[in-house]
C-alpha cells in the first residue's frame, strides 16, 4: 500500500491547490480521503479531479481542536498557553479542546483504516501539518516535541509505504512526486 499524504493548500489559493493537483495528475490513485476542514477538502477536490470523484471525507483527519481559542491569532492566545506552546507544545492540553496524544491517537486510527481498505493501492489523504507531523512521530517512534521540527509546507507531498504491515517513509515534504513513486508497489 502506498499512500501519499498531502497538506492542504491556503485557504482559497487556488495556485497551490492546482500546482498539487497537476502534480499528482496521472497518479494511479484508488481514492482520495480528506480533512473536512474547507482548506483541506477545496486541496483534495481539486486532486481528486483527476479521478472523476469525489474526495471521501474522514472527520478524524482533521486538525487539532483548538477549543476556546479557536479563531484566535497566537498573541492571543492566554499568556500561560502561549509559554506552554513555544516550551513544550507536544504536552499541551487546548483548554475546551484537544491535546497532541489526542490528536494523534485520533488521526493514526483515521490512517490506519485508510491502510487496511487500500491493501494494495495508492491513495491520496489531504490532511493538516499537525496531523500529519503526528502520524510520522507514531510511525517513527518519534517522542515529544520533535515532531514539531517536521516541516509541512502547503500543498506538498509525503509518500509513506506500507510493507508487511510497517509503514516505511519514502518521501517528506516534497513539492514534487518522484517519477519513480508513481505506481503502488
Amino acid at each position: 500500500m502506498r499512500m501519499v499524504l498531502c497538506r492542504h493548500a491556503e485557504l482559497g489559493n487556488v495556485e497551490q491547490r492546482e500546482r498539487l493537483a497537476l502534480e499528482l495528475r496521472g497518479v494511479a490513485l484508488a481514492a482520495v480521503y480528506t480533512s473536512p476542514l474547507r482548506r483541506a477538502t477545496q486541496t483534495a477536490r481539486a486532486v481528486a479531479v483527476n479521478l472523476g470523484s469525489e474526495p471521501l471525507i474522514f472527520d478524524d483527519l482533521r486538525e487539532i481542536e483548538l477549543g476556546d481559542v479557536e479563531g484566535l491569532q497566537f498573541d492571543d492566545y492566554p499568556p500561560e498557553l502561549q509559554q506552554a506552546l513555544l516550551e513544550a507544545p507536544g504536552s499541551v492540553q487546548f483548554p475546551g479542546g484537544e491535546s497532541y496524544a489526542a490528536l494523534r491517537e485520533r488521526v493514526v486510527a483515521a490512517l490506519d483504516e485508510i491502510v487496511a481498505r487500500h491493501e494494495r493501492e495508492l491513495v491520496a489523504v489531504v490532511s493538516h501539518a499537525g496531523a500529519i507531523r503526528a502520524a510520522f512521530a507514531h510511525w517513527l517512534g518519534i517522542a515529544g516535541d520533535a515532531a514539531f521540527r517536521i516541516d509541512q509546507s502547503f500543498a506538498n507531498i509525503n509518500v509513506v509505504d506500507w510493507i508487511e504491515g510497517e509503514p516505511f517513509v519514502r518521501v517528506v515534504n516534497a513539492a514534487t512526486m518522484p517519477p519513480a513513486l508513481r505506481a503502488v508497489l
